[in-house]
């Protein structure tokens, strides 16, 4: 009876662990896939910062308009799962595009107005390449 009770206690602890271990790897998958868009944002905001230099200070108001900025579309989709991503500039539409310009055309000096979202994670761009995830933080680490 105490063999039968040590191994049903010692199987459930394995199962528990198996448990811990798929939930904490899901975990670290959608934080993977958060920082890679955010990643992205300010990829993009970048190239919108450099088309902004040469159109007298105002960002884009759409993609298209600054594809000689950006190498290949597929960077406008943060999550390769839920839309299909092109590689070809003629063949991208708005349904290949995870982002949306929140305010198309402002001026690069509007640091504190939002250029660019994420409709997937919820990233915001600015003006000046920051981007904010939605979670204030206190300090340098936390």
């Amino acid at each position: 009876m105490r063999v039968r009770t040590t191994i049903m206690i010692c199987s459930l602890a394995v199962v528990a662990a198996s448990v811990a271990f798929v939930v904490s790897g899901r975990a670290a998958q959608r934080r993977a896939q958060s920082l890679n868009c955010a990643s992205s944002v300010v990829s993009i905001c970048f190239a919108s910062r450099l088309w902004a230099e040469e159109h007298g200070g105002s960002f884009p108001t759409n993609f298209i308009c600054m594809s000689n900025e950006v190498m290949t579309p597929k960077i406008l989709s943060c999550v390769p799962a839920r839309r299909s991503r092109t590689s070809d500039w003629s063949a991208f539409t708005p349904d290949n595009c995870t982002y949306e310009i929140v305010t198309p055309g402002v001026h690069e000096s509007a640091t504190n107005t939002v250029f660019l979202r994420c409709t997937i994670h919820g990233h915001l761009g600015y003006p000046d390449m920051t981007v904010f995830d939605g979670v204030r933080r206190r300090g340098k680490f936390g």
